[in-house]
């Protein structure tokens, strides 16, 4: 029975994102999308645009998306634009289709290099292939546009809707639940130091550089969501306070300092290899870091009660004592988020 419950259930990272409550809003979000799109005469034409507006825009941490949905309008205007011009020199032909791609991307491009946007790209195939006729029965550009900007901002306008309504459903345990996701990716590398500190007479390897950036990863996905809270906090009527916020940018920080030093450690601990040689208490030090933010968590506050030191003896010209500086510049982190939480 737990073996089906395992497979057939969410991962901790999934439900710590909030996965569960974002599937319920999409069920309620998509079921809106669907009644008022055939509701209104002109979007009814075009139900594909107002589903995948309404799940473009749909966020699991955002409050409104706001910003989401005014840049597919934006990026949706570009393919439309880039497209019609073409259509109405050049008609709907081969050339047409080609030259009007390659000038969505371009535009795409210019604007912002490092993404080419997938709605501008729909937009542009949306203009050749879905084109609506006027009274006279003439191909109109205008009426095309007309419709996928109507059918795409029911769809973004629904989505602001379901962001902004359940944002006050689990909003203020958010940041708890980032900062949870945040500690398992950073103990997943502290756990991976012990075990390599622990086997020191086995040959060092470097696959500490494809699990650290994954962390990494991790963390800034977490600070992204943290800076999207502080935008759009003034939202929410103060259901998170400022104070709040700076005490888990804070926390966050601490995390992404403390997977820089973990980092080194197996950099040094690899450069050193069989020369290697740690303080006595490295290995108890770090056994009861990882205990000590194991026991810790965010979305059920609590006083931990922790003993943290670890004393220098070795020379300062001695290699391994990198290591034992970044195993107390850790446990100073560690103790800075322990002080710190206390008032979350």
């Amino acid at each position: 029975m737990k073996n089906a419950i395992k497979f057939f259930g969410l991962s901790d990272e999934a439900i710590l994102l909030d996965t569960k409550l974002y599937i319920i809003k999409s069920m309620l979000a998509i079921a809106t999308g669907y009644l008022l799109g055939v509701f209104f005469p002109i979007t009814r034409l075009d139900m594909i645009s107002v589903l995948l507006g309404v799940m473009y825009n749909l966020e699991p941490i955002n409050v409104a998306g706001i910003k989401g949905g005014v840049s597919q309008l934006i990026a949706s205007t570009i393919g439309a634009a880039c497209t019609g011009i073409l259509i109405l020199v050049f008609g709907i032909n081969v050339f047409t289709i080609a030259l009007g791609m390659a000038l969505t991307l371009y535009v795409c491009i210019k604007i912002n290099w490092r993404m080419v946007s997938p709605v501008a790209i729909f937009t542009c195939i949306y203009m050749t292939q879905y084109v609506q006729k006027d009274i006279y029965g003439m191909p109109s550009i205008w009426l095309t546009f007309r419709l996928r900007i109507a059918a795409l901002g029911l769809g973004v306008i629904i989505a602001i809707f379901y962001n902004y309504v359940f944002s006050h459903f689990y909003y203020h345990n958010i940041a708890s639940k980032r900062l949870q996701f945040a500690k398992k990716s950073v103990l997943s590398g502290l756990e991976y130091t012990y075990r390599k500190l622990k086997s020191s007479n086995e040959k060092k390897t470097r696959d500490y550089v494809t699990i650290f950036p994954t962390i990494f990863n991790d963390l800034d996905l977490v600070h992204t969501n943290v800076e999207v809270m502080v935008k759009e906090s003034r939202f929410l009527f103060h259901l998170l306070e400022p104070k709040e916020l700076a005490i888990i940018q804070n926390t966050l920080q601490h995390f992404r300092d403390i997977n820089h030093l973990t980092y080194d450690i197996n950099y040094t601990a690899w450069r050193e290899g069989q020369n290697l040689k740690l303080e006595d208490n490295v290995i108890l030090v770090l056994e009861e870091i990882i205990k000590t933010l194991k026991d810790l968590d965010f979305t059920k506050i609590k006083t931990i009660e922790h003993q943290l030191e670890l004393k220098t003896k070795l020379d300062k010209d001695f290699n391994g004592n990198r290591i034992t500086s970044n195993i107390n510049s850790i446990v100073y982190y560690v103790e800075e988020i322990l002080e710190e939480t206390k008032v979350l």
